[in-house]
């Protein structure tokens, strides 16, 4: 099939096309800089200049892509408006899109308890509505919002899955999420849709 990554210049970004090159897949990586896209363009990956706040350049991108995976994330410099606008572009323009997200935030909100759940808004207060809505306008175009806890570089060693929102049990501190595995389980999702039109949360089993 053909993914599409969004924000394939991020550590996330960069192995979630690293994991569908290896799964065979064909692999659209839309980047601002093309140049530093960890892969190299070749074979099977294509890397094409795409900025969300250039309307237009994301849709000619993803043409012909069965789906997005979006790694995309801003620093607190830029403005949260990319995440929303990067949203709405996407699921305009993709016939099926999942999305990273953060866990607490959003459709989880009130996920990690009263106490944990206030630190993390003032923490994240930059972000924090344009996390919701981002994830909202993917929700309701029929994708999928994959929320992760804090994400780590340990590496993947195959002991994640997805599950529903509803399904998690309140806990005050937040699972830790591998980037490795975070890739896994989203390119996973792509190939075999389980969770369309759903938030989910990742999470990852000590071995």
């Amino acid at each position: 099939m053909k993914i599409a990554v969004l924000g394939s210049t991020g550590q996330t970004g960069r192995l979630v096309i690293a994991r569908a090159l290896e799964r065979g897949h064909d692999v659209i990586a839309l980047a601002r800089r093309p140049e530093q896209v960890g892969e190299p363009a070749a074979g099977n990956l294509r890397v094409v200049r795409a900025d969300v706040t250039e309307p237009g350049s994301v849709t000619a991108a993803v043409e012909g892509a069965d789906v997005v995976v979006s790694a995309l994330g801003i620093t607190r410099r830029q403005d949260p408006a990319i995440l929303v606008e990067g949203a709405r572009q996407i699921v305009s323009a993709a016939p099926r899109v999942i999305w990273l997200t953060s866990l607490g935030m959003g459709a989880t909100e009130g996920a990690l308890g009263t106490l944990t759940g206030a630190l993390l808004k003032r923490v994240l207060r930059h972000e924090w509505e344009a996390k919701d809505v981002s994830g909202r306008t993917v929700r309701e175009a029929g994708g999928t919002t994959v929320h992760a806890g804090p994400l780590t570089d340990k590496p993947h060693q195959g002991n994640g899955r997805l599950i529903r929102t509803g399904d998690f049990t309140r806990r005050l501190i937040p699972p830790m999420a591998p980037r490795a595995g975070i890739a896994a389980l989203m390119v996973a999702e792509a190939e075999t849709p389980h969770f369309t039109d759903a938030d989910t949360i990742a999470l990852f089993e000590d071995r």
